[in-house]
């Protein structure tokens, strides 16, 4: 018995040695690990440094069948490229946001003017629809009292308005036009004293027909009439005289016998005014 005793003494001995030399190894081994993991983590960081580095050359060519010794001779160049430039303005970055911010400013100002401005021809373009449109009214209710007004002060001819552009009326003027006994239309230039006197009154009073005003003052406008057409003038103003107030200097007789009021200025032998005042 004390024979198996020390087999098993040296067996258990012998078993517990091997238990120790497992641990000893099994601490290596986790050693190791350790290390291993320690190095691969320190790969990754690098790893990851490294495409953080070189993010900033994305989208750049790389050399993949350049010899080094080139890339390197580039990479020399370059360097010195570098020093030649000088001292780096360091506040460059912060001076470009702040220009940058700027200019989106300003380019947003100028979609909103842009914006602004095509409103603002819309509205003009429409203002201009609206006043062509209304002179075009306008001229055409004038131009009818103009011819009607004009055949009753002679009784020779007729007489219109001609639009010198009329497609866009505010770019070029207005001619008016007489016809005469049965002749072409001439140009208000080419009548006589008397003929441009008639069209000129009936342009007047063609204007007071669709605008009439509370009273007219009329300036010896029948100075260049002869009798017969200076007694129809008169006609015609003592019918508009129904509506409004005509003041009309004159020394017609014809334009005389047609007033309701006269007012004579005469002038005695001491140079001093006298007016006399007749009510007919």
């Amino acid at each position: 018995m004390f024979k198996k005793r020390d087999k098993l003494t040296d067996e258990n001995n012998k078993l517990e040695n091997g238990i120790l030399r497992s641990n000893d190894t099994m601490r290596q081994k986790e050693q190791k690990k350790n290390i291993t993991a320690m190095e691969n983590a320190k790969v990754k960081a690098e790893l990851a440094g490294l495409e953080e580095e070189f993010k900033q050359y994305e989208g750049v060519p790389l050399y993949k069948n350049k010899p080094i010794i080139d890339i390197k001779k580039e990479i020399s160049e370059f360097e010195r490229m570098m020093e030649n430039f000088g001292a780096v303005n360091m506040r460059a970055l912060e001076i470009y946001d702040n220009v940058e911010k700027e200019y989106i400013k300003l380019t947003e100002k100028k979609q909103k003017l842009g914006s602004e401005k095509e409103d603002v021809l819309l509205m003009i373009n429409e203002v201009d629809s609206k006043k062509k449109e209304l002179f075009m009214k306008t001229y055409d209710v004038v131009n009818h009292n103009f011819k009607e007004i004009f055949n009753t002060l002679s009784s020779k001819g007729t007489a219109t308005f001609d639009l010198e552009n009329k497609k866009d009326p505010f770019e070029a003027g207005m001619n008016i036009k007489v016809r005469l006994s049965g002749k072409k239309f001439l140009d208000i230039r080419s009548l006589s004293g008397g003929e441009k006197t008639l069209t000129a009154l009936a342009f007047i009073f063609a204007v007071q027909e669709h605008e009439p005003a509370a009273f007219y003052v009329l300036d010896e406008v029948d100075a260049a009439l002869d009798k017969k057409n200076s007694e129809r003038l008169a006609k015609l103003i003592a019918e508009y005289s129904k509506r409004a107030q005509y003041i009309m200097i004159s020394h017609n007789d014809g334009v005389i016998g047609e007033a309701q009021n006269l007012y004579g200025i005469s002038m005695n032998e001491h140079g001093m005014s006298k007016v006399t005042t007749l009510k007919i």
